[in-house]
């Protein structure tokens, strides 16, 4: 088996293409907007959590709760994380299933399950 090709904004645009070419709406919206960016975000837990946050909700939303997270905590990593209580959690935005994903990420990572 071969390993996929890197992610690259050349790779992204021939992916684009590929599908555009099978679907319409897709294709569309491509020619109208252009294919998306490839937006570049440092390795590690604090970008892993951002992205959890992100999902099903605006982006504004999503960094709303961010910032209230990274007040509370200064850096946010897993140990660290792992300190705060589901309230607090709540408090800062955090849905309930967004708490149990980042905790086990969390958890993994500390106990070494994860690198």
């Amino acid at each position: 088996m071969t390993d996929p090709p890197t992610l690259t904004r050349a790779t992204l645009r021939e992916g684009v293409r590929a599908l555009a070419e099978r679907d319409p709406g897709l294709a569309a919206i491509v020619a109208a907007h252009g294919p998306p960016p490839l937006w570049a975000r440092p390795q590690g837990f604090a970008t892993l959590v951002r992205i959890v946050l992100e999902q099903q909700v605006s982006l504004a939303s999503a960094g709303a709760t961010w910032a209230k997270l990274e007040a509370r905590l200064g850096a946010v990593t897993p140990a660290g994380f792992l300190t705060l209580d589901d309230a607090t959690l709540r408090a800062c935005g955090f849905s309930r299933q967004k708490t149990a994903y980042v905790r086990a990420l969390a958890a993994d990572l500390e106990s070494g399950r994860l690198d």
